[in-house]
């Protein structure tokens, strides 16, 4: 009944002071203390991803050489593409040249396609020199009835009856005079037998050089008339 008693009184306390149950709830401080400070937790930092304690542990000279490989290889790649775009310009270089020429040849003349034959031939036999012969070509010289006995060979055109040289023939290469191959061919062949003829001793120096002279004109000539001939055949 006691108990009881006491609950009553405490309810009806309640009853005419509400905030009496808040403060009850509020543990007592002494005097001079102040409230804790709310405390946040610690973070554990992160650890470091395998890439950045990688690099971290990099030794300063395996990073230049590092350095250093990666320069030779873009120095590789560059000097790989200059070397492909060179290619490509000498191709490109090339393919002008033979359209240009085929332009050409579309345009010419059927003397201009008979000196574009026979103009390398000349071209070669011309710059021929005899060692010994003082590194000279003899048959450049121009001897005729006019100048024979002032060459030291005043008889030199009673032995021949038709003189040739390549001065004479140089003169009819330039003009584009020739009609024909074979009238190219016989004026150098005629040069060979002239010399041999004059100079028919096998010891003598022009009789020598006019050998050579000839071995050089077929080697040159051969490779030009078998093809043609061997067109000729095929038609």
């Amino acid at each position: 009944r006691a108990k009881w008693t006491k609950i009553g009184k405490k309810g009806l306390a309640l009853i005419l002071n509400p905030d009496s149950s808040t403060k009850a709830t509020v543990p007592d401080r002494k005097p001079g203390t102040t409230t804790p400070a709310k405390t946040t937790p610690k973070t554990t930092p992160k650890p470091d991803t395998p890439r950045e304690a990688k690099r971290k542990r990099v030794d300063p000279e395996q990073e230049r050489q590092s350095q250093i490989e990666e320069a030779k290889k873009r120095e590789k790649v560059l000097l790989e593409r200059l070397e492909r775009e060179e290619i490509e310009t000498k191709r490109q270089i090339e393919r002008e040249r033979e359209d240009r020429e085929r332009r050409e040849r579309s345009l010419e003349t059927p003397r201009d396609a008979l000196h574009r034959l026979y103009e390398p031939i000349f071209a070669a036999l011309w710059e021929i020199e005899f060692a010994a012969l003082g590194n000279t070509n003899p048959f450049r010289m121009v001897i005729d009835a006019s100048n024979c006995a002032d060459m030291g060979v005043p008889d030199y055109c009673d032995v021949i009856e038709r003189p040739m040289n390549l001065t004479f023939v140089q003169t009819k290469v330039n003009s584009k005079s020739y009609e024909s191959l074979q009238e190219f061919l016989e004026d150098v062949d005629l040069i060979v037998k002239n010399a041999l003829k004059y100079n028919h001793h096998p010891d003598n120096p022009y009789h020598i050089a006019a050998k050579g002279f000839q071995k050089k004109f077929r080697k040159l000539a051969r490779p030009l008339v078998k093809s043609l001939t061997k067109g000729m055949g095929s038609k």
